[in-house]
């Protein structure tokens, strides 16, 4: 990647972290946990027609490393799992709107799972910057999160902000066989319903991908992701290696006479 977007972006990064921990910050860190882990991700994508597009998301997310912190022990384990189909609607070339229903489920292979239900809708605005493509993404969550004491089902809600750079580092255009840099941070506020914090989470993202063929792409980073754990607002650093693999299905062409 070229000095300049690399520079500002890292800088960007540093200062909406330094944001975050001070907007939520409190006399004393006693309480504040860390984890690391890895976060395996699949994305599939295919066209509809020449508007409207299907994705299938599917992540784990899994705290590698047992850590004993303050007389308390924290196993190695799944965290959390996250199916999220989609339908995306190409507006233009600079704008597409999606909606979805997701699925996730925390502490999935626990006793103590919790389920959540949710939908959302977003809009994406691109547009060129440098030799590459900057991204703000704006999405309203309706979550509907398992109640284990009752079974109900109560309304949250939240509104996430991400703003994105993804260039390629072997000329103008990403071909196959060729690398890419990504980034992103990403502003969790929760709006209504149960909340720790009004702004509740960040999330920053650096990585690498390898452009395989036409069609699959191949992505290592690092994607840090902090959020208030309890309405004490201690904090939970969750330091993670993504691992993701990307793979677009293009429609065959038509036959003549087809």
């Amino acid at each position: 990647m070229s000095g300049p977007s690399l520079h500002i972006f890292s800088l960007m990064r540093y200062i909406i972290v330094c944001l975050f921990l001070f907007c939520i910050s409190k006399t004393g860190y006693a309480q504040d946990l860390s984890f690391y882990g890895i976060l395996p991700a699949f994305s599939l994508t295919g066209r509809i027609n020449q508007k409207v597009n299907y994705n299938l998301f599917v992540s784990t997310t899994i705290n590698a490393l047992e850590r004993e912190i303050n007389g308390v022990d924290y196993p190695a384990s799944n965290l959390q799992l996250y199916i999220q189909p989609s339908i995306i609607l190409i507006y233009s070339p600079k704008l597409n709107l999606a909606g979805s229903y997701t699925y996730q489920r925390s502490n999935p292979f626990h006793g103590n799972y919790v389920n959540e239900h949710r939908l959302w809708q977003q809009a994406i605005f691109s547009n060129a910057l440098f030799q590459g493509q900057l991204t703000n993404r704006f999405r309203l969550e309706e979550r509907f999160i398992e109640n284990r004491l009752n079974g109900e089902y109560p309304l949250s809600t939240r509104f996430r902000y991400q703003i994105g750079f993804n260039t390629p580092l072997q000329g103008k255009k990403l071909n196959k066989r060729e690398f890419y840099f990504n980034t992103y941070n990403e502003f969790y506020w929760s709006l209504t319903g149960s909340k720790n914090s009004t702004y509740s989470s960040n999330w920053s993202y650096a990585g690498f991908g390898y452009k395989i063929g036409t069609s699959d792409k191949i992505e290592l980073g690092y994607l840090l992701q902090i959020s208030a754990r309890n309405k004490e607002k201690d904090l939970r650093y969750l330091h993670l290696v993504q691992v993701s693999w990307a793979t677009n299905l293009k429609r065959p062409a038509k036959k003549d006479g087809a």
